[in-house]
């Protein structure tokens, strides 16, 4: 049984850091490198093991967490109540098992389902006040948006002020970019000589996320609502007097519509009274007319100006609604009917192997071009070497390739029609330094530390999200300055000049001015950020807190022995091991000596302490605007106190901690009867624990 436990451990730490990895590419750098239904299967392993191995299920679970980090480049905007993401059904039969769990939640009563397109988008909430938009954000973490109030703004679609003077009101839904926008845009950038955009998403999420909004304003992008995430006010009077004077459906992403508004049908209406897009494609009815609108815009979704990926299943009724409620990442009465990934069969003419930062090499197969769902593909993911064989793919076999979600194509199946070309077998030796490589499980992986091709890896991670988060470097850029030898390790990033970066073709005054000071603001970083940076094999963001915690500064971390590491709560074997080889590897650790000697500060991490009795072991939920420190800064006060930061309030809670404007959270807590704290008596209780 240990064995087992131990080989579920180490897959499931393996997923963690494969999908964390998957979620910075989506979500923050709007290029993904796997598509929809593998990103899927990876999430659904991991849930399977969480369910088997309760232990092993670390708080910030990828399974539970909603969308992406949010980025340095744009102000924080906190959602009241968080906008959740949705489950997904891929079939008839999963369909049926959720109009089961709606009709047992009805009382196996009549169902009415509101359907609607699944526009592939990125996700955002505008805010009104008295009928005029002051503020728009993109859903972030789902907890936490980005303020792209001014790109919104040029969004031609998106009304800047209401048919109606609502007194508050926030909608959400999604922006995208219509196809013939697409072609047009990327002919542009061609002619350029600029990077092509992949596909229609990652063109509105990047138009979106512009610094400037004059480029956002010469994208034509356009937008379609769905949801309410507040409303308040005169308009809200009819609705308040049916719940009670609650303002949000527990459970529910919105409040009770306006003016007593119980339905989604009637919603819709309503925002097409007042101005706001929705979707003109959606329909209302039974279960049979929800299989009948799939089938129909599977067939006719070419016909469209813009890309979808399915549609959305929805309960008609917000009373049924509230009384399913929903789990901490996705309403229960709502799900996305996935359309099936497109395909295509063509020839696979040639394999190479590219070697990741870890040392693993991947096969990647360069096929004839095919069009796939309107997009040319010449490469597709062949994933490890088992894969290859358990396909019987050959060099000029015919295969199928799928684009699910319209990302990375993959190779799913060979066909045994075409002709028998040499077999596609594993390389001996690094394709990059030539040195022989080590088998593990089913991959293969370089042990060379100097091999090039990680160590050029091992840069763009370094300055990544998930890094020490230095922005405005690109792959090409970090490239470029590698074979300029401006680069070679980490704390190279930190003795360039504004000349290294000018001698860059295309590279301008202002972006390197820009890049300059984002290096300058990482000159001085908290222990952690330090870890995470270090790209120390299994330690990811959350193991990175842990440790910090744990240790308190780098001298504490570094004098750890194994034994030491493994008392650490949520430290396992494989953990302990690559930390402590890490700091006692003369490669490593030189690593280290020379950001140190590079003049980068690393600063103490503040540890949990058993003297700060009132935040020690509490659960505290903030909400509303703090005046003394971000949202952000105190949760982490709290959990520096050995307390827990959470984003929802449960019976659970302890505090809920309220600034100014407080939203649901604090209406939510007092039905509850958890103690509400305001922002002077936060401040009392961790000043008296001190």
């Amino acid at each position: 049984m240990a064995g087992k436990n131990d080989k579920s451990e180490k897959r499931y730490r393996e997923l963690l850091g494969i999908i964390r990895e998957h979620n910075r590419l989506y979500y923050e750098l709007d290029s993904p490198s796997i598509d929809d239904a593998e990103y899927d299967r990876l999430v659904r392993e991991l849930g399977e093991i969480e369910r088997l191995h309760p232990e092993l299920k670390e708080s910030e679970t990828p399974s539970e967490r909603v969308g992406g980090a949010v980025s340095r480049a744009f102000s924080e905007v906190p959602h009241d109540p968080p906008m959740l993401s949705l489950g997904n059904v891929f079939d008839e039969a999963e369909l049926q098992e959720f109009d089961a769990r709606c009709r047992k939640a009805a009382g196996n009563g009549l169902m009415t389902y509101t359907v609607e397109l699944k526009y592939d988008g990125l996700a955002v909430e505008v805010f009104y006040r008295d009928g005029q938009m002051f503020q728009g954000a993109t859903r972030g973490n789902g907890s936490v948006g980005e303020d792209v109030t001014a790109n919104l703004m040029t969004i031609s679609g998106i009304p800047r002020r209401l048919a109606t003077a609502v007194p508050y009101l926030t909608v959400r839904g999604e922006v995208f970019m219509r196809l013939s926008e697409f072609e047009k845009l990327n002919s542009t950038r061609e002619e350029e000589g600029e990077a092509l955009f992949a596909n229609p998403r990652n063109a509105a999420a990047g138009s979106l996320r512009q610094i400037d909004p004059a480029v956002t304003a010469r994208r034509e992008l356009d937008a379609v609502f769905y949801g309410i995430g507040r409303a308040e006010g005169a308009v809200y009077d009819g609705a308040r007097k049916k719940s009670g004077g609650q303002s949000v459906l527990p459970g529910f992403e919105g409040p009770r519509e306006p003016g007593g508004i119980d339905t989604q049908e009637a919603l819709f209406g309503y925002f097409q009274s007042i101005g706001v897009p929705v979707s003109p494609h959606r329909a209302c009815g039974s279960l049979d007319d929800v299989m009948a609108f799939y089938r129909y815009w599977l067939e006719n979704r070419h016909a469209l100006d813009f890309d979808i990926d399915g549609i959305v299943v929805k309960i008609n009724d917000f009373s049924l609604r509230e009384k399913m409620g929903a789990t901490g990442k996705a309403p229960r009465w709502a799900v996305a009917w996935k359309f099936p990934a497109k395909e295509a069969v063509t020839v696979l003419e040639s394999v190479d192997f590219q070697v990741g930062r870890t040392g693993i090499v991947t096969p990647v197969a360069n096929l004839k071009p095919i069009n796939i769902g309107g997009v040319v593909v010449k490469r597709a993911t062949l994933h490890n070497f088992s894969e290859i064989e358990r396909l019987g793919v050959r060099i000029g076999s015919r295969v199928t390739v799928i684009r699910a979600g319209d990302v990375i194509p993959k190779v799913v199946e060979a066909h045994g029609d075409g002709p028998g070309g040499d077999a596609i077998n594993p390389p001996d030796a690094c394709p990059s330094c030539l040195q022989p490589l080590d088998r593990e499980d089913i991959y293969l992986r370089c042990l060379n530390p100097d091999c090039e091709a990680k160590k050029l890896e091992n840069l763009k991670y370094f300055v990544s999200k998930d890094g020490m988060d230095i922005e405005f470097f690109g792959p090409e850029l970090i490239q470029r300055l590698h074979e300029r030898g401006k680069l070679d390790g980490p704390a190279d990033f930190f003795s360039l000049t504004r000349d290294d970066l000018l001698g860059v073709e295309r590279m301008g005054d202002k972006i390197a001015d820009k890049i300059l000071e984002s290096i300058d603001k990482r000159r001085s970083v908290p222990l952690s950020v330090f870890i995470r940076g270090l790209g120390i094999r299994n330690v990811g963001e959350h193991l990175a807190r842990v440790l910090a915690r744990a240790a308190g500064s780098l001298a504490g971390l570094s004098a750890m022995s194994r034994d030491e590491l493994m008392r650490i709560h949520e430290v396992g074997p494989g953990v302990a091991d690559s930390v402590y080889e890490f700091f006692h590897g003369e490669r490593s650790a030189a690593v280290v000596r020379a950001m140190l000697e590079a003049g980068i500060k690393v600063l103490d991490e503040a540890t949990p302490s058993a003297s700060h009795k009132g935040v020690a072991g509490k659960t505290f939920v903030f909400t509303g605007t703090m005046e003394s420190m971000e949202r952000k800064d105190a949760e982490e006060l709290v959990e520096s106190l050995g307390g827990k930061a959470a984003g929802s309030v449960s019976k659970k809670t302890d505090y809920v901690v309220a600034g100014e404007s407080p939203g649901s959270k604090r209406d939510k807590a007092e039905a509850l009867g958890v103690r509400v704290l305001t922002e002077k008596e936060f401040l009392d209780m961790v000043k008296d624990n001190e």
